[in-house]
This record gives structure tokens, C-alpha cells and sequence, in this order.
């Protein structure tokens, strides 16, 4: 999932303090372009996805836990939002990748 932000970042070209807008991919940084002259910086789409893999990877190992915790601290929400999740997953999964693969 693309998001984006606002932040107030020193620019090179500009050289002083600028608006920029900071995108990331789930929560790999992906680019910061700057609002006032438009100059951007991009990652690598490989070492984008060399961390989007590591990230993943990550997050499968610590599913059980998190799922846990989740259980613990409330069945009924848990065991009512599981199936709709299940169904969901590969398709958030798919839009994830989808959004590293693009170019904007």
C-alpha cells in the first residue's frame, strides 16, 4: 500500500528548507520529491524489493505472535474479523507488490 507525507526537508537544488513529499511502500521508503522545484529522489526498484522481501519475510515469522496477542487481548473481535481476513489477505498482498512494480 502507497502512502504519502508531508515533511519539511532541507533541498539540495534549492539549497534552504522546502515542502517535500515522502512516499513509501507499506513502510519501505520509496521516493521524496520536493513540491518547490520538482526534483525527486527514487530507490532502486531492486533494493526496493530486496527490502520489500526482507520486510515480508519478517512479517510471516511474527504473524503467529501478533495473531496471539491479538487473540488475548480480544476473542470475539478476533475470531469475527478472521474469516473476512482470510479471504482479503492475498488480495492486499497482491496490491502491495503491485504498488513496488509500478512506475510512477
Amino acid at each position: 500500500m502507497n502512502s504519502k507525507m508531508k515533511a519539511e526537508l532541507f533541498c539540495l537544488h534549492c539549497n534552504k528548507d522546502t515542502p517535500h513529499v515522502v512516499t513509501y511502500v507499506g513502510k519501505i521508503l520509496k521516493s521524496i520529491k520536493c513540491e518547490e522545484c520538482g526534483s525527486e529522489i527514487e530507490i532502486n526498484r531492486e533494493k526496493l524489493l530486496e527490502n520489500y522481501a526482507a520486510e515480508f519475510i519478517e512479517r510471516i515469522i511474527t504473524k503467529p505472535y501478533r495473531m496471539t496477542k491479538e487473540l488475548e487481548k480480544d476473542i470475539t473481535k478476533f475470531l469475527l474479523s478472521l474469516p473476512i481476513r482470510i479471504i482479503t489477505k492475498p488480495y492486499r498482498i497482491v496490491k502491495e507488490v503491485e504498488d513496488i512494480l509500478k512506475k510512477d
